[in-house]
């Protein structure tokens, strides 16, 4: 016991001291640090090269006019300065130390003035390789969607139509449960009341292909969520959980789709808040990954322990963002590469 307990103490010593001799440049685009590429640009070969443009592009005379003593209480709390910003407090949050600060600094005021523009977009990915994925994706859903029960019925059964259509209208409130209802929620529903057992709503292999296959049924449809005055506190709720600042980066979900829409972060395409829900499942990696799958990510990146998958929470959270769309046709199912 005493010779594993050494060795822990060895590698956290260790770990430390890594921390301690970590540089501004690996600090400055480390996903566990600072992270700063993923938001800001910087002059051609003073670090990576990214299309990242949520935040300004940094060059060296910049830096300088500002001055290290300004760049320090920026990084510390951005806040202080501008309230909205979308710039985490680094300090504040504890992200960084008061030394690692220093060394970003020192990193920053040593930039050059200026490099060359950001480079050109990737070729895309095959498109025959991402339909491929969905076809493989939707067909396995299809098959679990008519599979018979023990008792001859199926999912298929307990919807109007055979599910056709069916996606545009969920999530709703259930009025005698007095709780938002998601298209997952209702399929387990359906496999209780047959005593199936319950999938896994975060199971892209099951509960995903099942709803990626339920969405294309109602491919072209238009989202009709319906809000009624007892579902409202609901609503409410969403809308004040996308709008909050949540975990150690003090990100909202309304802070890059909405605030930041149309730019990148970590080179990845900031997506409007209104018709966000038209396109899911994405395909990625051959997997679908539902909205409240995404929404569970971006809570780990905003560095917040996600809501479970089916919680209150993030069944209003959905339900607000689903309403936003409200009259857009669904495109489900396009395959995503991040």
């Amino acid at each position: 016991m005493r010779g594993a307990a050494l060795a822990a103490l060895l590698l956290l010593a260790t770990a430390a001291a890594r921390a301690q001799s970590a540089s501004g440049l690996e600090l400055f685009t480390s996903p566990a640090k600072g992270y700063c590429i993923a938001c800001h640009q910087v002059p051609q070969g003073a670090g990576p090269a990214t299309r990242s443009d949520l935040g300004p592009r940094l060059e060296g005379t910049r830096m300088r006019e500002l001055g290290r003593a300004r760049l320090r209480a920026l990084l510390a709390d951005p806040m202080a300065a501008n309230p909205d910003t979308v710039m985490p407090p680094f300090g504040r949050h504890r992200i960084l130390s008061a030394a690692e600060i220093d060394r970003v600094v020192d990193y920053l005021d040593a930039l050059p003035s200026s490099g060359a523009p950001a480079p050109d977009p990737e070729p895309p990915a095959r498109a025959e390789d991402e339909g491929e994925d969905a076809k493989a994706v939707i067909a396995r859903g299809a098959t679990l969607w008519k599979r018979r029960f023990k008792d001859g019925k199926s999912l298929a059964g307990c919807f109007p139509n055979g599910g056709r259509r069916v996606a545009a209208a969920y999530p709703q409130y259930h009025p005698r449960l007095k709780l938002v209802f998601t298209l997952e929620m209702a399929v387990n529903q359906c496999l209780k009341a047959h005593h199936e057992p319950l999938l896994d709503y975060t199971d892209p292999a099951t509960m995903g292909a099942i709803t990626a296959y339920v969405r294309s049924l109602a491919e072209g449809s238009r989202i009709a969520v319906r809000v009624p005055a007892a579902a409202q506190p609901h609503f409410e709720q969403g809308r004040r959980l996308y709008f909050s600042r949540l975990g150690q980066r003090n990100f909202a979900c309304a802070s890059c789709h909405m605030r930041g829409a149309g730019k990148r972060y970590a080179d990845v395409p900031l997506s409007p808040a209104a018709g966000q829900a038209t396109s899911w499942p994405y395909i990625r990696g051959g997997e679908a990954v539902t909205l409240q799958a995404q929404v569970r990510q971006c809570l780990e990146r905003m560095g917040a322990a996600p809501f479970p998958a089916g919680s209150e929470e993030l069944n209003d959270l959905e339900y607000f963002l689903t309403s936003l769309s409200n009259g857009l046709a669904i495109r489900a199912n396009a395959s995503r590469a991040r």
